[in-house]
């Protein structure tokens, strides 16, 4: 009988400590790279795989998927849409028998690019579901651009056979919701989003693009998505608009809380969280269904596990008020 490879056999095998070889599977960031590359070699050699991960890998023989999300620790409000999209992940992943494992960008944070694909081989996975990917993050696209992952982006495009995306046609949506609250020639105020982002400039375009159409006297002021930051800028007018077009509902909430009373300014949000239908049930939004969004994103995964090429999946939306 073939004996069974423990953690102080890959030990031996790479001249270190258990406890060291511990901490490679961890990604301590205080193990050096040499130390790292023995270990992790050893681990190859021999097939290795530690009890947490081999549990996981039960008879079922399930498929792992990590999902990377982006958390803002400056958010003024609980972030709805990522539990959403947490949420429509597993029900689909628990429906296909699917494993997903939930990655948080302050894990990786730290690491460079190539300590950051080693954690992610670390968890036995090959496939990463993306939500939140900032222009910023240069790591996951180094991850799908160099082929080490095949990789699912929701709301960002990035190149390769092996990248999908999924989201909503945000330049039509932000139209489509801007012109149902806009008149032919009105000033109109866009609060548009981070310059990070890659819906800001998504947005921004389907909102420029109905300015010229409609002929508006358009002014942009960034707003950061933020609801305190729209209050802000707001609060602040020395000019009357006839309109006010957001690129975030949080953005909205704070454009209407900062005008005065009886103000028959217009306002359009853009992402229908629930928390609109209470601060703000008269305004206009581009409602998406993120639960949805999450569960294709994990069928698109699934398609590039399967080795298909990847693409792109545009969901719809609806031009509506959030009712309580």
């Amino acid at each position: 009988m073939t004996k069974k490879v423990g953690i102080k056999d890959i030990a031996a095998m790479a001249g270190v400590s258990a406890s060291t070889v511990s901490k490679v599977l961890k990604n301590y960031p205080t193990i050096s790279e040499a130390t790292r590359e023995r270990v992790l070699a050893a681990i190859e050699k021999t097939g290795y795989i530690p009890n947490s991960v081999a549990s996981a890998l039960s008879s079922k023989n399930k498929k792992r998927m990590a999902l990377y999300v982006y958390i803002n620790d400056k958010f003024q409000q609980i972030d709805e849409i990522n539990m959403l999209y947490i949420q429509g992940a597993y029900d689909q992943a628990r429906e296909d028998e699917l494993e997903l494992i939930t990655v948080f960008n302050e894990s990786i944070e730290k690491l460079s690019k190539e300590e950051t694909a080693q954690y992610f081989h670390s968890l036995y996975v090959d496939t990463i579901i993306v939500f939140g990917l900032n222009k910023n993050d240069e790591k996951i696209r180094y991850l799908s651009q160099e082929g080490r992952f095949q990789t699912v982006v929701v709301d960002a495009v990035i190149e390769g056979e092996n990248v999908s995306t999924v989201m909503i046609d945000h330049f039509q949506g932000q139209y489509d919701t801007a012109e149902a609250v806009v008149e032919p020639g009105d000033k109109v105020l866009y609060l548009k989003g981070r310059d990070d982002g890659f819906v800001t400039d998504m947005r921004l375009d389907g909102m420029k693009k109905l300015a010229e159409d409609k002929k508006l006297k358009l002014t942009i002021e960034d707003g950061g998505f933020s609801e305190e930051r729209a209050y802000e800028i707001v609060k602040g007018l020395t000019e009357t608009y006839d309109a006010i077009v957001c690129a975030s509902d949080l953005m909205a909430i704070g454009a209407k809380r900062a005008l005065p009373e009886g103000s028959t300014v217009r306002i359009a949000g853009f992402d229908g969280i629930r928390l609109m239908g209470y601060a703000a049930d008269d305004v206009l939004t581009c409602r998406q269904d993120f639960y949805r969004i999450g569960a294709e994103a994990v069928k698109e995964a699934e398609k590039l596990s399967r080795g298909e090429k990847g693409g792109q999946v545009i969901l719809p939306y609806t031009v509506t008020k959030i009712c309580r």
